[in-house]
């Protein structure tokens, strides 16, 4: 069984794998889950603000013994630096642009216990998968919106990220105001992770292969 080290964007995400998946991979018989802020400076920690804070972050820990590294960062706003990116926004679908984004990463650090990942089209995509986790936290003006939002998307992954129809913009846009880290995962504990990874197949196809590759 090998070590699991997830280099996240930053403290939402970093909270969501402790809270949320490290739980969930445990009772896969997985016990080593350890996110990572990607680091933008010496004395800062979190924001995916260029490709190089995070390909330093893989290749510090990359040759550590019996490790798999993956990354959970955003497609939405996603930095410029990443090799290959303006060959990769000239394909027409998004999901062929994250895959190309995903491979030309992978190209980059060449490692084989490296498994990138970039969330579509950002981390708040999950938190629409039901409407459990604000029904259980919010008044009837904000369920009433969040819901219609949730009936329009089969798969949250889908929701549009133009800038005005992001889903965190979506969120704000409804509630007045989103704290990211603590309502993001107050939000994502009512949803939970088994209805996310039955709703988001891109996120579901992403923890089954950590699953597989850490369990050999």
């Amino acid at each position: 069984m090998k070590r699991l080290i997830i280099i996240v964007e930053g403290q939402t995400e970093e909270e969501f794998v402790n809270q949320i998946l490290a739980p969930y991979f445990r009772t896969k018989g997985i016990h080593s889950i350890v996110p990572i802020k990607i680091a933008t400076s010496s004395t800062s920690k979190g924001g995916f603000v260029n490709y190089q804070h995070l390909k330093n972050d893989v290749l510090k820990r990359i040759r550590e013994t019996d490790v798999i590294i993956s990354t959970f960062v955003d497609y939405f706003r996603i930095p410029t630096s990443i090799p290959e990116y303006v060959a990769c926004q000239r394909l027409g679908n998004v999901d062929d642009r994250i895959v190309c984004l995903e491979k030309a990463i992978a190209t980059d650090i060449n490692y084989p216990n490296f498994i990138p990942y970039i969330q579509k089209h950002e981390f708040e995509a999950l938190l629409f998968s039901s409407s459990a986790g604000f029904e259980n936290l919010y008044g009837e003006d904000v369920i009433s919106e969040t819901a219609s939002v949730i009936a329009e998307y089969h798969n949250p992954e889908d929701i549009n990220s133009r800038p005005e129809f992001a889903p965190s913009k979506r969120l704000i846009s409804i509630m007045g105001s989103y704290e990211k880290v603590f309502e993001g995962n107050m939000i994502a504990l009512e949803v939970g992770i088994n209805t996310m990874l039955e709703k988001c197949p891109r996120f579901r196809n992403w923890v089954e292969k950590l699953i597989t590759e850490v369990s050999k």
